[in-house]
């Protein structure tokens, strides 16, 4: 019983992680090594972590594009296989696929009810109840969390007997394809990476990265330590142009330089507006986007603005219950200069309603150009994969560097970013749209290609078994494996014995009286890790032709279980 109610409760937090993006609990490193914990099998449940963080890789939801929802994957998929059914981490891998699509559509059905929500706040900001606006904000929120708890405790509830009879009655050849499939399916996630950030200027990176990683023995720290001077030296040889943004707000000095400069709000207001930007996407709809949460965050900054003028206290809700939709981290300086917008304002200011939604719409764009391939489609995926490496080996040293390097970086943006967008005020659209974001953004998306070139041919795995030819030893050359199991067995090994084979090694003598070259064999005089490559570009082609990568996935099951039923792969 206890367990089940610590599943209810990792799957709840799954769920409203899965629309915030915060912590990340929903992705599968943290959530199924999460459940493996609470029900004893902590080293299943971090390989299907480590497993399905790989699958995943450039799973992410960019605007109101919906991606495959990863936390009913992982939650659902940990439930199965380190619950009573005892399932194989591949067959996790396997049904959590369609998990995923089966999240997609339950996230877009909370997402338009969301809509009603909104339209709720409207009314309620109208008469200045903040409270209730809270209440609507995080009642989103628990419905999504109940989106992934309520599916996880039903598989929970199926007999054990049903779930591995429905999963043994699968032919071998089936679940061996899918097993060779589970291989290589991470191609569709560093494709989806690559190919946001892909230009004519990065992918020398790229295959600078995968040439490294085919051809030497460097780990991944060794790697990951070429790729930032790769992305130094790139920074400091680029020059780099100022660009504007959108519409600027108009002169809002005041008479008095002294007043303005004397702030109303207090360190406690900061705080607070910081911590509540991880709450920023609760309430997401389709109509207004990240609006409640927006309101929300905005909350302690018009209650010490207007706590003794009702009417601008409703009128700055209704302001910041505007449509608003960016990068969640980024939409953190805009925040910073909103607060220092409202702040003008209750001193006298000449800052109305308008100049304040064109600041936000103007800033909105640039961040979210940024803060996209920035954190979703590069350090998202770098870190996630160097995590699930330990994770996928049974280590727990994957969830922990994943959950602090990942969060370091979160909440250092969240706290700086509306700091540096306090205190520059209106002045930042061009600081952040400017020659500094260029470098971040130039400097992240190298080390990013690198990275990817790298992980290319170290975590692929693609086995070709076939035959080519086979061409019989020289008798003279082939040591009998019959009389070295014999002495082994007899138990008379000596220092002579060893010696003696290390001789006939070392002097060309082999093992076999045939001498049998695979097509795996093939590949790898060419290049090691070239199949890999090849399949990234393949399915990079497929991306470009707007083929969905949930379409590609299951693809790839297709053509992993008839490359093997005809012995083209290989477990």
């Amino acid at each position: 019983m206890v367990t089940n109610i610590l599943i209810f409760i990792i799957a709840m937090l799954a769920g409203m992680e899965s629309v915030l993006d915060a912590w990340e609990f929903h992705q599968p490193i943290l959530a199924a090594s999460l459940i493996g914990i609470v029900t004893g099998h902590p080293v299943e449940g971090l390989m299907l972590g480590g497993s399905l963080q790989l699958v995943t890789l450039g799973w992410m939801n960019v605007g109101a594009a919906m991606a495959p929802d990863t936390a009913l994957a992982a939650v659902a998929g940990a439930v199965l296989v380190t619950g009573p059914a005892q399932l194989s981490v591949i067959q996790g891998v396997t049904l959590a696929i369609p998990l995923a699509v089966a999240g997609q559509m339950l996230t877009i059905f909370v997402r338009t009810l969301m809509v009603t929500f909104t339209h709720m706040a409207d009314a309620f900001a109208k008469r200045g109840e903040a409270r209730k606006i809270e209440i609507l904000h995080f009642t989103g929120l628990f419905i999504q969390g109940l989106r992934v708890a309520i599916p996880a405790i039903l598989i929970l509830a199926l007999p054990t007997t049903t779930i591995t009879s429905a999963i043994n009655a699968i032919p071998s050849v089936i679940t061996n394809g899918l097993q060779v499939a589970g291989g290589f399916i991470v191609i569709v996630g560093y494709a989806m990476v690559v190919n946001m950030m892909a230009s004519k200027s990065l992918w020398p990176f790229l295959f600078l990265g995968f040439a490294l990683s085919a051809v030497t023995e460097l780990n991944l720290t060794a790697m990951g330590i070429i790729g930032a001077a790769l992305a130094l030296i790139v920074v400091q040889l680029t020059k780099y142009d100022n660009v504007e943004v959108g519409e600027q707000p108009r002169d809002v000095s005041i008479e008095s330089e002294e007043e303005r400069a004397k702030p109303l709000l207090t360190k406690r207001d900061q705080i607070s507006t910081f911590l509540r930007q991880s709450f920023l996407l609760g309430s997401f709809n389709y109509e207004r986007m990240q609006n409640m949460g927006v309101a929300y965050i905005m909350m302690p900054t018009l209650r010490r603005l207007y706590k003794d003028q009702p009417e601008e206290f409703a009128a700055g809700l209704k302001r910041h219950l505007e449509f608003f939709n960016t990068h969640p981290y980024l939409a953190s300086p805009i925040i910073g200069v909103s607060m220092a917008m409202e702040e003008q304002r209750a001193k006298g200011a000449p800052i109305d309603d308008a100049t304040i939604s064109s600041v936000k719409v103007g800033m909105m764009g640039p961040v979210a150009g940024v803060g996209d391939p920035l954190y979703w489609g590069t350090l998202r995926p770098v870190i996630g994969a160097l995590a699930a490496s330990f994770a996928a080996q049974g280590s727990m040293m994957g969830p922990f560097i994943f959950f602090f390097a990942w969060n370091a970086i979160r909440l250092a943006t969240l706290w700086y970013g509306q700091k540096f967008g306090y205190e520059q005020g209106t002045n930042i659209g061009m600081n952040l749209s400017g020659g500094l974001m260029q470098k971040v953004t130039q400097g992240a998306s190298t080390m990013g290609m690198f990275m990817m070139g790298v992980l290319v041919p170290r975590w692929t795995t693609m086995n070709f078994p076939l035959v080519i030819s086979k061409i019989k030893n020289d008798p003279r050359n082939v040591i009998s494996i019959d009389h070295v199991n014999e002495v082994i067995q007899k138990h008379n090994v000596t220092g002579a014995d060893i010696t003696k084979l290390a001789q006939e090694l070392t002097s060309g003598k082999v093992f076999g009286n045939y001498k049998v070259t695979t097509l795996g064999d093939v590949f790898n005089q060419l290049i090691p890790g070239l199949m890999p490559l090849l399949a990234l570009f393949l399915v990079l082609w497929l991306l470009r032709k707007n083929v969905s990568p949930i379409v590609i996935i299951f693809g790839i099951f297709v053509v992993g279980i008839l490359g093997y039923a005809v012995g083209i792969f290989g477990v």
